[in-house]
């Protein structure tokens, strides 16, 4: 009788057990499911993208992060953690909808008027910290590094400071630019048009031969176009500096027809982004970090 008890007793503590592990499982899976739905929402609209099941946001504790625990932890550590990213995906979309969305676009899609980039391609401009990759794979550190301190934003630690392109009609020069280049031209108009045609040229579209062949020669040569020293011999852009790779038309953030081109090249190009540091809480920075790059081609 006692045995009996004793195996009773076992058979209920398993019951319990059991009952516990297919909870916390259930759970897992919902918490799964609800990560699953926001990295692989529409990216046509904010309103199409799955909401979070009823409740979720309230189940802080064990398998969902609290929005403040965020802050502490590095980001890189937040994105591989089921419990923080959660928290993170969370806290990061409404972020992203308060203070990205306006110019980025409510599907992450960039903006053309507004001269944004894409957010969900795998194309990310300015260097990542990654060492093995000199900088070429980017991490979510990287995202807040941008998202902190902006794009020429005024921060001595903003990005693109590298990068300004130089206005090649002395006019639109900036005083930093004549500081460092001087007022003088270093192509004439019919120079400039040649370096125009060879950029429509190696972005695949309809180009002058004759025009580009001699914009090729101006693009690569040091002491007029100089142009490959930051886009590269290739013209496929540098990542360090973040500038525009030329083959590839569908990133030019102010235009990629031969119009567009010409009034880059002569008034030059310098996109700003704020810098958030001070305007968002150091929770809302790395939770809107981990969310942007989730949703970011591999």
């Amino acid at each position: 009788m006692f045995g009996s008890v004793r195996v009773m007793a076992r058979r209920s503590f398993l019951s319990r057990s059991a009952i516990q592990t297919c909870h916390r499982m259930a759970t897992a899976m919902v918490l799964f499911g609800v990560a699953t739905a926001l990295n692989t929402a529409s990216s046509n609209t904010a309103s199409s993208q799955s909401p979070a099941p009823p409740g979720a946001e309230e189940e802080y504790g064990e398998f969902l992060a609290r929005p403040k625990e965020l802050a502490s932890i590095p980001a890189n550590d937040i994105a591989k953690s089921i419990r923080l990213n959660g928290g993170a995906m969370l806290l990061g979309r409404k972020v992203y909808d308060k203070a990205c969305a306006g110019c980025r676009g409510a599907d992450l899609k960039g903006s053309i008027n507004l001269h944004t980039p894409d957010l969900t391609d795998a194309d990310w401009r300015f260097s990542g910290d990654d060492l093995a990759s000199g900088g070429n794979v980017k991490y979510p550190s990287d995202v807040e590094w941008t998202v902190r301190y902006g794009i020429r934003s005024g921060h001595p630690n903003a990005r693109g400071l590298e990068a300004d392109m130089l206005a090649y009609d002395p006019k639109y020069r900036t005083k930093e630019d004549i500081k460092e280049f001087g007022g003088g031209r270093f192509l004439s108009p019919e120079e400039v048009e040649d370096v125009v045609e060879y950029v429509l040229q190696i972005s695949g579209q309809p180009a002058d031969t004759a025009k580009a062949a001699r914009g090729d020669v101006l693009f690569h040569d040091g002491a007029k176009g100089n142009c490959f020293d930051c886009h590269g011999v290739d013209g496929t852009g540098s990542d360090p500096i973040g500038s525009t790779d030329l083959t590839q038309k569908r990133l030019y953030l102010w235009g990629s027809d031969r119009v567009s081109i010409l009034e880059s090249i002569n008034r030059g190009r310098r996109g700003v982004m704020p810098a958030f540091e001070g305007k968002l809480k150091p929770e809302e920075i790395k939770a809107v970090s981990v969310y942007v790059l989730s949703r970011a081609a591999r």
